[in-house]
């Protein structure tokens, strides 16, 4: 009996520690907030995302000099007047690289095409990215990632892209270090835009394009991050359809506040506190197997 009671007790120690050591350590994920700007937006709304900040400083990249190779490196400052803010000192830097297996080129994964119905601004190429199954590979992920960095500011605490022609494999996933911090599905935007026809998204609302591809919908996706930097993006389709985008903005805001209205369901993770949790559970069920087994404390 005296046995049993100290097993008891040892187990209910270990609940309590587990749910203690889960309380005491904090989340390492960001607070990650992602948006959808109005209709007809192609690129990102600067005069709402400085409005009230003290420092404001961004880019965009239109993909105008990259000539479709598996790796290009950005500086978000080629895509005209008023595309980009960067005081003496302050630069952002983005490579962009084909993920594991992805191909580039002609017939390949990712590649380069000029503004058409699906995507493209003011003349300007654009990146597509297709599933595997799109190009006859069979299932699988194709993938590209942009690593960012920063000089002269803290880091980047906005990203911006325009998802053109959009499908429910279209997907982000946004890291902070070597920590996801959030993961976009197109799927969940498409749930909030409605259906063509009828949608205020439906359809390319570029000045060269306008009205074309009036089945699908387009819409301008910003990411914030209200308590850290975004330091990667992966942008990944994992079905038989394209992945178009254009547009890539990044900055630094000062104070950051988010704009647009909430993408609802994207997941965000919070990988430290998890694992310590798991750890308890499996602790827990450890006490549990070896009381089964006879093993008394």
């Amino acid at each position: 009996m005296v046995a049993t009671v100290r097993r008891n007790a040892w187990i209910r120690c270990a609940f309590l520690a587990a749910a203690v050591t889960v309380s005491a350590v904090p989340a390492f994920a960001d607070d990650v907030q992602v948006t959808y700007s109005p209709a007809g937006q192609t690129g990102p709304s600067t005069s709402t995302i400085c409005a009230g900040t003290t420092v404001c400083d961004y880019g965009v990249e239109n993909f105008s000099a990259w000539s479709g190779s598996s790796v290009f490196v950005s500086h978000f400052n080629d895509a005209g007047s008023g595309t980009y803010n960067m005081p003496s000192g302050v630069s952002f830097t983005g490579t962009y690289a084909a993920g594991p297996g992805t191909t580039t080129g002609y017939n390949g994964e990712w590649v380069k095409q000029g503004q058409n119905i699906y995507g493209g601004v003011d003349g300007a190429a654009y990146p597509e990215l297709y599933g595997p199954a799109a190009v006859g590979k069979g299932n699988g992920t194709a993938s590209y990632t942009l690593t960012l960095s920063a000089a002269g500011v803290p880091g980047i605490n906005y990203f911006g892209v325009w998802i053109s022609a959009l499908d429910p494999y279209n997907n982000l996933t946004i890291y902070s270090g070597t920590t996801v911090v959030a993961q976009f599905n197109s799927a969940n935007l498409l749930a909030q835009l409605g259906t063509c026809p009828g949608s205020a998204y439906c359809g390319n609302p570029t000045p060269q394009q306008l009205g074309a591809d009036s089945g699908e919908l387009f819409a301008y996706v910003n990411v914030f991050d209200l308590n850290g930097y975004i330091t990667k993006v992966t942008f990944s389709d994992n079905g038989a359809s394209g992945f178009e985008s254009s547009n890539h903005a990044v900055g630094y805001v000062n104070p950051v506040h988010t704009v647009g209205t909430t993408v609802t369901a994207q997941n965000v993770t919070e990988p430290a506190t998890l694992a310590v949790f798991l750890s308890g559970l499996m602790a827990i069920a450890a006490i549990r197997r070896r009381r089964d087994t006879g093993i008394i404390f």
